[in-house]
């Protein structure tokens, strides 16, 4: 009796340590399929493991509905709605109870939802948005116009309490600004999607939509601050070589937005400096401090100059005009400070950096991470 006891308790823990198994290699392919997508910029490759996840982990729930949900979009990026169609209908049929039953995948409910009744609708469906893209084309300017603005209007009036919404009213937006041949329009509005997604946290969503703006190309000054945006996502998703590489690609790509790629390198220079290579960070931020546009922008040059250590930084900092860079330099005089070992005074300008963002603009993350990290250090007196 006791040995057939000792089986069973054998088992189940074999059982439980198979399960806990599963769960680390469904993440790990997970990983893999995303990394495929958005790092090698290969959803054919992604859609192949993604869907292998849900064939061999369909036990482990939400890393399987994950990967259907970005099946699906890597099907939208293939330009195949028949598949993505179809994916959504699986995720929707062996998910259904999670999806419904959990506010994390509400999301992904409408819009999965939303699919499956495309599908059902079928070619009336196509033929219903082929006969509205005809209207659109024959309203001349002059009409659109109005409705586009209307409609711009609407997406900032639901941003604060419908935030899905507003990034639906947004692509009727840039629907209607290709119409009107308005590319600066459309890539802000795809610009303001990305930057709703980032105030969600949902840190992926927001690099697809980043990304999907570079297709307006000639918006050179918009797509610059995109690639920051993205880095930021990349950043916040604690994938810190990709926001390097992504930066790289800005310095590389506009060179003449010289505003964007100097505070893009003093952000480089902090990457760096979270993954303890120093030396290349003091190499950027003295490239930044000696560089020969510095005299145009002093700002820059300023934090650039503090950061490496060539001046101190300010006890207090009171700029008379504050502006949306402010809770940066706030952000990059705490840091400052703790490489200084005065961790009061960087608690006390990561606080400042909270206060001036607006909303959860950058880098309001970054600084309630670093006080929380680091605020219960100075109440105990242990810096």
């Amino acid at each position: 009796m006791k040995f057939r006891h000792f089986c069973l308790l054998a088992l189940i823990a074999f059982a439980r340590y198979a399960e806990g198994a599963q769960e680390t290699n469904a993440d790990t392919l997970y990983n893999d399929a995303w990394y495929a997508e958005e790092g090698l910029r290969d959803p054919e490759k992604a859609v192949l493991l993604y869907k292998e996840v849900h064939a061999k982990f369909p036990a482990s729930k939400d890393v399987a509905l994950k990967s259907l949900t970005r099946a699906a979009e890597c099907y939208r990026k293939l330009g195949n709605p028949a598949e993505e169609a179809r994916v959504w209908e699986m995720a929707w049929k062996d998910y259904k109870e999670q999806i419904e039953n959990s506010d994390e995948y509400q999301h992904e409910a409408i819009r999965i939802r939303t699919a499956i009744d495309k599908a059902l609708a079928g070619a009336q469906g196509i033929d219903m948005a082929e006969a509205f893209n005809r209207i659109l084309d024959q309203m001349p300017p002059q009409q659109l116009r109005p409705v586009r603005d209307s409609v711009l209007l609407q997406a900032a009036q639901q941003r604060q309490t419908n935030w899905f919404g507003a990034i639906s009213s947004l692509k009727f937006a840039i629907l209607l600004s290709v119409k009107l041949q308005d590319e600066v329009t459309a890539a802000k509005a795809q610009s303001e999607i990305g930057e709703i997604q980032l105030e969600q946290e949902d840190y992926f969503g927001a690099i697809e939509a980043f990304h999907e703006a570079q297709s307006y190309r000639k918006q050179r000054t918009v797509l610059a601050w995109n690639q920051m945006r993205m880095a930021e996502a990349y950043r916040l998703s604690y994938m810190t070589d990709m926001a390097i590489s992504t930066y790289d690609d800005l310095f590389r790509a506009y060179p003449e937005q010289i505003e964007q790629v100097l505070w893009a390198k003093l952000w480089a220079a902090d990457c760096y400096r979270e993954l303890g290579q120093e030396k290349a960070a003091l190499d950027i931020l003295k490239e930044v401090a000696e560089s020969t546009e510095a005299k145009n922008h002093p700002r820059q040059a300023l934090m650039a100059r503090i950061l490496a250590g060539l001046e101190k930084p300010p006890a207090e900092f009171n700029p008379a005009a504050k502006d949306s860079f402010t809770n940066d330099e706030f952000y990059f005089i705490a840091n400052r400070f703790k490489a200084d070992g005065d961790l009061h005074k960087a608690v006390q300008f990561w606080k400042s950096s909270i206060e001036a963002s607006v909303g959860k603009d950058w880098p309001y993350q970054m600084a309630r991470q670093a006080l929380y990290l680091n605020e219960a250090s100075v109440k105990s007196g242990k810096e």
